[in-house]
């Protein structure tokens, strides 16, 4: 965060570095440690020879490689030598470590700060920065300036996060700053209103008109009761058992009920079989020491006993547990060794015993949180066995949530509230059991949100707030009632607090270095006004109470009164600066609302983000901007679930992005690849692929060209490189809004044209057909995808997936043959982009032919197809399972690298060693490029650094390659082609 105005000040406002080195403790140790090692390769060292001159040093030390370790002491002796001279060592590389900036904060010379500058958009670098600035505020403020960034820019939001934090360094700073300085200054901080007209009070949304948190009411006092819960019987709901997409496939003719059956069954086979492994093992090993061996009536005991004993029960209570008697924790000891988990051997002991021992038997030492270990025990033994269940329940557990969706049972509802109300990663999950079973959840929740304060009642008193708002308010009544009326009239009470009242003892407060004159104004949607600066606190005070799965209430009432472009805005400024700021935890609101306001812009920012943050094993950020996209649930968003679903480098992200678009796609009865089609965004453009910018007295056109790049008209169709700046005549609120709608027109374009020319080439090469109602709606007539179409050619398949005849769109939108005539799809058609080994199939001179066409009409194709290289494979090599002929070849590692972006996914074998490439085809199989060496997972591979290939085989099936599509194994061919090396000579 920027320096506050009580940061400490050596000589005032003025103070500048005086070019001295503050040498610390930590940097005084770190020198000691210098050892003049000599470089592996040429043997020399950094201060030999004797008398070497500071320039030659220099040279040295950029030249030769030191290990990291070695880098800092020895920038240190360097320093310690040759003063500030040596400095430059500092500056070699961008984004320094923290210690090297430790180091830098050490040397108070002008130099330093004007590096730091240059790397302020590295956040350790733009805290040094704020540290500097508490020394030197206005030399630090003026070189910023100096730079003279763009105001989207890390060095002018730092200008500004200071000043917000220090307005008393305003006045000072302009009168210290020169001309050029001023002028920046001025520019960052020039009025941001966008021309348009401050709302009145009448006109904002009523919650910001009297804000809670200024007027805060005394809550009417809610009379703390001690009642006993009254229960109602427990009840399985077998038949509701979510079954994921897998088991349903492998269940398609079978019940849920079949499936569970198969569990039990399994489970008691298992445990049969680990109780004669364990006696074979046992009496195959006789030393063991006492407390392992095997009882001495392990011959006389049935299996039952066995069993028994093997779950660490005394010999001593066995017989008494056998015949009927209570069964209590401390009657456990330790297992014997090599036993995996108690309940595995459950299975052959009597129904009662079993439902004793599970009760009070010590957790499992391998409890995973694993549902499946416990599923079949609830299913075998019933309701009986649910007082054996609780220990077993972690909040974090989404399987645990998976289980419990099927017991409706009121000891859960205390155990279910808490995660609906605490942790967000169950919150879904924990608010559809409640919506399942409102009653019971009531009945059970009642006596904790009337009893003693905690965290147990306000868990309580929130899901049942939400169970009346979820409108399961006559039940919660009911349910209260059956406490008395007494109980009955506290939870209505409860229940009559407006949930907007219902603040913490301890509210947040707005950031000081959160620059809010430089936030994006909030238009309101109906009068076009914008809501005046002053309220921005309590806007962000709606957003600060809120939570990403639970809004504050007035939240909503705001939404719906702004303009959702102006609301998105708002958001991604807020998001730029949580960024910037490092991503603190405490400020965490600022990206945890983006998929509720966000737009297609916030989309693609969000895609860009987590792909980033998962590359640096930030797994809760990315899953979270995951889960945003699908809130947007826009079709840019939509779009980016499906990059990311197709993406080979992360299974978890993929398998993730898989899930949601699933359910996306499950909702709308389409398939992932229909849904791709139709959730490809127009980005506000015609159906000419143009978009209309409104100046207000004067207006602009885009057309998007044939590499789909924006191309700016005037009224009267003169090209233009840019949009002017607005002049009197215009309106400058429409013109602020064209200008913006122009800028992000630009960046969208650049990310749908990769996204769907990725889908388009993948539609070829896997040989993708639609019907004549989605080509000419999603394909010939869609405004993007139109773009993409008339370069390519277009072909009709029979039913057997035979090329018959092939077509393209012309600028019009019309189809057109070979001959430009036009072409008219049959009724029952079958339409794809063919393969050039397709082409050839039906006319050996088709491709050329069409390439002449194109080039008639300047137009390229956005990827290969009429010129692209195909291959084929001689009957020997179909009839073999590996590609023999690239085996011993070399492969740079960028190479591999490369391969992934063209559906090859990186394999780890033992030791974390990245060993293998693998793309699958048709038939569940996958053709695997084997590496003789590869790279350990966590190391960065070198670019440059060769690979040799040990094999190319196919893999998950006997098959030989002669069973794959001709065109799958022209692709391969053609992947390793552009990456693998040649054969040597």
């Amino acid at each position: 965060m920027a320096g506050s105005r009580k940061s400490k000040q050596d000589d005032g406002l003025g103070a500048q570095p005086d070019g001295t080195v503050r040498w610390s403790k930590a940097m005084r140790e770190e020198l000691a440690e210098f050892k003049d090692h000599p470089c592996r390769t040429c043997g020399g060292a950094l201060l030999a020879p004797a008398g070497r001159s500071l320039a030659d040093s220099l040279d040295f030390f950029r030249r030769h490689y030191l290990a990291s370790w070695q880098q800092r002491s020895a920038r240190l002796r360097m320093l310690e030598m040759h003063g500030l001279d040596a400095m430059e060592l500092f500056f070699i590389q961008p984004a320094p470590r923290k210690e090297a900036i430790a180091d830098l904060l050490a040397i108070h010379d002008a130099a330093v700060v004007r590096f730091l500058v240059t790397q302020v958009k590295h956040f350790d670098c733009k805290n040094a920065l704020i540290k500097q600035a508490s020394r030197w505020p206005l030399f630090v403020l003026r070189e910023l300036l100096s730079a003279n960034p763009a105001r989207h820019q890390a060095g002018a939001a730092l200008v500004q996060e200071l000043l917000a934090a220090n307005p008393e360094w305003q006045a000072p700073l302009e009168a210290a700053c020169d001309d050029a300085q001023r002028k920046t200054l001025e520019r960052l901080q020039e009025d941001s209103a966008e021309g348009l007209a401050d709302a009145a009070p009448e006109e904002w949304p009523a919650f910001l008109r009297h804000p809670p948190w200024k007027n805060r009411q005394a809550l009417p006092a809610i009379p703390m009761l001690a009642l006993q819960p009254v229960c109602e019987p427990a009840v399985l709901h077998w038949d509701d058992y979510p079954l994921t997409p897998e088991i349903r496939a492998t269940r398609a003719n079978g019940s849920v009920d079949d499936w569970l059956k198969q569990g039990v069954a399994s489970r008691r086979e298992d445990a049969g079989r680990r109780i004669e492994e364990f006696a074979r093992r046992q009496a195959a090993m006789p030393s063991q020491p006492q407390s392992q061996q095997l009882p001495p009536q392990w011959q006389d005991w049935d299996r039952p006993r066995k069993a028994l004993w093997m779950m660490g029960l005394r010999p001593e209570a066995i017989e008494p547990a056998m015949n009927g008697g209570s069964i209590a924790p401390e009657d456990f000891v330790e297992p014997p060794a090599g036993t995996w988990g108690h309940s595995d051997f459950l299975w052959d002991l009597p129904a009662s015993v079993a439902v004793s021992v599970f009760t009070h038997m010590p957790q499992e030492r391998h409890y995973l949180d694993d549902a499946s270990r416990l599923r079949p025990i609830l299913y075998h033994f019933g309701t009986a066995a649910l007082a054996g269940l609780p220990p077993y329940l972690k909040q974090g557990a989404r399987s645990m949530f998976e289980l419990v969706s099927v017991i409706e049972w009121d000891s859960l509802a205390h155990w279910v509230a808490k995660g609906f109300h605490t942790n967000r990663w169950v919150r879904r999950e924990a608010g559809d059991w409640l919506a399942r079973y409102p009653e019971t959840a009531a009945r059970g929740l009642v006596p904790a949100a009337l009893g003693e304060p905690g965290a147990a009642r306000d868990a309580a008193r929130a899901a049942l707030r939400w169970l009346h708002a979820a409108g399961h308010a006559g039940k919660v009544r009911a349910q209260a009632e059956a406490y008395g009326a007494q109980a009955a009239g506290a939870v209505e009470l409860l229940l009559s607090i407006a949930p907007e009242d219902l603040l913490p003892d301890s509210l947040p407060a707005v950031p000081k270095a959160l620059p809010l004159a430089t936030l994006p104004r909030l238009v309101l949607k109906d009068s076009g006004h914008a809501l005046p600066q002053a309220v921005l606190p309590d806007v962000l005070m709606a957003m600060m109470l809120s939570k990403s799965d639970a809004p504050y209430p007035g939240l909503a009432s705001l939404l719906a009164a702004l303009a959702p472009d102006s609301f998105a805005r708002f958001g991604r400024a807020l998001l730029a600066w949580w960024v910037g700021n490092g991503r603190p935890s405490k400020e965490r609101w600022a990206f945890a609302l983006q998929g509720r306001f966000g737009d297609d812009e916030t989309a693609r920012q969000l895609h860009g983000l987590l792909r980033q943050w998962r590359a640096a094993l930030d797994r809760v950020r990315a899953y979270d901007a995951l889960a945003m996209l699908g809130e947007i649930g826009s079709d840019a968003a939509l779009m980016h679930l499906s990059e990311l679903a197709r993406q080979t480098r992360y299974d978890d992200l993929r398998t993730r992005a898989d899930r949601m678009l699933g359910e996306v796609a499950e909702q709308r009865g389409l398939s992932l690849e229909q849904l791709a089609d139709r959730t490809v965004p127009d980005l506000g453009l015609d159906a000419r692929a143009r978009l209309s910018l409104d100046f207000g007295a004067r207006s602009f056109e885009v057309r998007m060209d044939d590499n789909f790049q924006p191309v700016l008209h005037d009224g009267a169709g003169k090209l233009l490189k840019t949009l002017p700046k607005p002049n009197a005549s215009d309106d400058a609120g429409k013109a602020a809004a064209a200008t913006t709608q122009l800028k992000e027109l630009r960046k969208l374009a650049k990310t749908v044209a990769g996204a769907q020319l990725k889908r388009l080439e993948t539609a070829m090469c896997g040989q993708r057909r639609w019907e004549a109602d989605e080509f000419t709606p999603f394909f010939a007539n869609h405004p993007v995808l139109r773009v993409f179409s008339r370069p390519l050619v277009w072909g009709l398949f029979d039913a057997q997936g035979r090329l018959e005849d092939t077509f393209r769109v012309n600028a019009e939108g019309e189809l057109t043959d070979l001959r430009d005539d036009a072409f008219t799809l049959p009724e029952a058609s079958r339409i794809g982009i063919p393969h050039p080994l397709e082409l050839a199939a039906l006319d050996p001179s088709l491709a050329g032919a069409w390439a002449s066409v194109l080039a008639d009409y300047e137009l390229m194709q956005p990827f290969e197809q009429l010129m692209r290289e195909t291959f084929t494979l001689d009957d020997a090599q179909r009839a073999r399972r590996g590609l023999d002929h690239w085996a011993g070849r070399a492969v740079s590692n960028a190479g591999l690298l490369g391969l992934e972006t063209r559906g090859w996914q990186r394999g780890v074998g033992d030791g974390g060693m990245v060993n293998s490439f693998s793309k699958p085809v048709a038939g569940g199989r996958r053709i695997c490029l084997q590496l003789e060496e590869g790279w350990f997972i966590q190391d960065g591979p070198g670019a440059n650094e060769l690979q040799t290939v040990s094999a190319v085989v196919l893999e998950g099936t006997d098959a030989t390659l002669g069973e794959l599509a001709p065109i799958a194994l022209s692709e391969i061919e053609r992947d390793l082609n552009r990456v693998v090396r040649a054969a040597a000579p």
